[in-house]
């Protein structure tokens, strides 16, 4: 497994990685994350399946405000509007659904305790979920809150569907609790052990606002994202998306007309 560099990502990088020959050079790298880098990233198979034989793919978004959007100055910039939009200028001849459901306030057991009924309304090929923040904020037990990631990703592995997991957003003054850090490493590990990919939203966002100033991808209340970071957010996933797609769906999604 390896996680997407902290690094922001705009739709023509997500091009670059769609076409580059597997001789060129990479892209620059960035400073390490968190997480240790791995090679290659785990095939996300539903999904690529799903973009091989139909053209068509339904992802699910689960989490909490940042799923909802709180923070964007409209529905059409938020991270769910954008990563549509951002796959399908990828994936040509494609029709990419993004459901979101995002409940603001809810910790993990929240979306896990719904994902059974999300996942039978949406029938999705991938669940995106986004997770920890309020976990990190109420200070639930680390324990319980592994054991809720671990129990809900071996259920959606028996359901054969792709998942995806992005981590809590960075700001200073979050982490001036050491708890948030510790739940931010505890997806890490849950990650690892269940060889799930993470989307580094933590780390990308603490390197962006180092170099651009901490109200850079935050709103006015120093927690929610703003237009810009789910911006950022949306072009991650998206990245993460397409460099996770198997070779045979990814050939074919990519160059059919």
């Amino acid at each position: 497994m390896r996680y997407l560099p902290a690094a922001p990502w705009g739709v023509a990088a997500v091009l670059l990685l769609v076409i580059l020959p597997a001789h060129a050079q990479p892209l620059p790298a960035p400073a390490p994350t968190i997480s240790a880098m791995r090679s290659p990233l785990p095939f996300l198979p539903r999904l690529s399946e799903a973009l091989r034989a139909t053209h068509i793919a339904r992802i699910l978004a689960i989490g909490s405000s940042s799923t909802a959007g709180v923070g964007a100055s409209s529905p059409s910039r938020t991270y769910v509007a954008r990563l549509e939009t951002d796959l399908e200028t990828v994936l040509a001849s494609t029709h990419v659904e993004v459901i979101g459901h995002g409940l603001s306030g809810e910790v993990a057991q929240g979306a896990a305790d719904r994902m059974k009924r999300e996942v039978d309304a949406a029938k999705p090929d991938l669940v995106i979920w986004q997770v920890g923040t309020n976990d990190a904020l109420r200070h639930v037990a680390i324990d319980g809150f592994k054991n809720c990631l671990t129990k809900t990703l071996a259920w959606l592995k028996e359901q054969k569907i792709d998942v995806i997991l992005i981590n809590p957003q960075y700001s200073d003054s979050l982490v001036t609790d050491p708890f948030y850090k510790n739940v931010v490493t505890a997806i890490d590990a849950v990650a690892r052990e269940k060889n799930v990919i993470v989307v580094d939203r933590f780390t990308t966002m603490h390197s962006l606002q180092r170099q651009r100033g901490p109200d850079f991808d935050l709103s006015a209340d120093h927690l929610h994202m703003n237009d810009e970071g789910y911006r950022q957010l949306g072009e991650q996933v998206a990245a993460t998306i397409i460099k996770s797609l198997s070779p045979a769906g990814f050939s074919t999604a990519t160059t059919s007309h």
